[in-house]
């Protein structure tokens, strides 16, 4: 049936017509509705499809009560924004968000204005999928009867689908892991190259984003290569990534290698399953202005500003490129950071004057996750952001500036004008 084969967009009546002419079933991949279902029952049945084998479900067909056998297209009333409200649904009401298809309204025969829709949902990598208000999770299923249903998973069904989610869970950290191993090599090759063996920086920050669930590559290896080499922001007065940088090619992944001084380097990632890694090094030397000729001492330390702009940049830039690589849906920020214990907070005060901040006084490195979505890194990189420095602050001893939400709104605000950016109420991504 041409139903199983053709991209949604192109049903078509003769494609439902097909349908009765085969005498279809009701089967484990596919459910016909006379009446359009109401939020509940579409979750149940959406959400079965998706824990077992994906389906197809046809509103405004009306099957046989005995044995589902398609009877007519007597279709439904056209409902404007059904195609959204069912997207909607999945995306809100499903845990973890469900990803659907919904065809444009198919008119039928008769001349009252009646219509079919098509519903399709994919067999998913990362269920299972819960639907919230502890309704539970629904599996398609002839167990009970004759007919396939959507009934409630058993435990061990249940088992089955968390071991298809945690091998994917599994493989999110290992490319991330992969990522900062590359990271690690990168900084020793370069202090090897350089012959750096003293006043080299330690603290670095580790942040990556990408599909929560990296279930399939989202592009192919020269669609990733394009993506990143294009993928250029303003920063600074010059770009992000750096006009010098070296961009190269790894398993699955390509990458941009930067110095952006001295005692700073960093790296971009990119791979074929969608996740973005950005490491830098953190440490950096501030001279106070209002001292000078040999009295001027360098105070070396984590430049809170530098910090902060390179959040912004990170959030911009990868906001763009998961856009640029096709992926929308939900997403998950991981930060670490290490090296940091002792290293103190450096900033700048008024008249030029320079500040120290606490230290970490035990900890050395520690790291985070925050969900997120990619139209949230598109649209609310400024809160997002606002949330990840927050916790960096409370771990690293800054539990005062953590805490008060009027401070943290103000140092976003610095890391845009560190950045050379617009103030923020302008779009913010690039």
């Amino acid at each position: 049936m041409s139903i199983f084969t053709k991209p949604l967009c192109q049903i078509d009546l003769a494609d439902l017509e097909e349908l009765l002419r085969d005498s279809a079933v009701e089967n484990v991949r596919l459910e016909f509705k006379s009446k359009v279902p109401d939020k509940d029952e579409t979750l149940k049945k959406l959400s079965s499809f998706a824990n077992t084998f994906g389906g197809f479900m046809i509103v405004g067909a009306k099957a046989n009560s005995t044995d589902g056998r398609i009877e007519g297209l007597p279709g439904v009333a056209n409902e404007p924004g059904y195609k959204q409200k069912v997207t909607q649904w999945c995306f809100d009401a499903i845990a973890p968000p469900m990803t659907v298809e919904v065809s444009d309204a198919v008119p039928v025969p008769g001349g009252s204005g009646s219509v079919c829709f098509v519903v399709h949902a994919s067999e998913s990598d990362i269920a299972p999928h819960f639907m919230n208000g502890r309704k539970g999770v629904w599996v398609r299923t002839d167990e009970f009867s004759q007919r396939f249903e959507a009934r409630l998973a058993t435990e061990n069904e249940i088992r089955h689908l968390l071991d298809r989610r945690r091998l994917i869970q599994e493989r999110r950290d290992e490319l991330v892991q992969r990522s900062r191993d590359r990271f690690e090599r990168f900084l020793s090759r370069k202090l090897s190259e350089e012959n750096l063996t003293s006043n080299v920086s330690k603290a670095r920050l580790e942040f990556s984003l990408g599909p929560r669930f990296p279930s399939q590559p989202v592009c192919e290896q020269a669609q990733l290569a394009r993506a990143l080499q294009d993928r250029r922001i303003n920063w600074r007065g010059t770009t992000f990534p750096f006009g010098n940088a070296t961009f190269v090619s790894q398993h699955e992944s390509v990458l941009f290698l930067m110095k952006r001084d001295a005692h700073n380097r960093m790296l971009i990632e990119a791979n074929t399953w969608g996740l973005l890694f950005y490491g830098t090094e953190l440490e950096t030397d501030i001279g106070d202005r209002r001292k000078q000729g040999p009295e001027e001492t360098p105070i070396r330390g984590i430049h809170l500003y530098r910090l902060v702009g390179s959040l912004l940049a990170f959030c911009r830039h990868g906001a763009g490129m998961i856009s640029n690589m096709g992926y929308e849906g939900p997403a998950s920020i991981n930060v670490a950071l290490s090296g940091i214990l002792n290293v103190p907070w450096i900033y700048v005060e008024e008249y030029n004057s320079i500040a120290i901040g606490p230290v970490s006084e035990l900890d050395d490195t520690f790291s985070f996750s925050l969900p997120t979505t990619s139209e949230i890194l598109r649209e609310q990189s400024h809160a997002l952001v606002m949330s990840i420095l927050q916790v960096i602050l409370f771990g690293m001893n800054w539990s005062e500036y953590a805490g008060r939400p009027d401070m943290l709104e103000q140092l976003v605000n610095s890391g845009y004008k560190y950045n050379s950016w617009d103030p923020p109420s302008t779009p913010r991504v690039g």
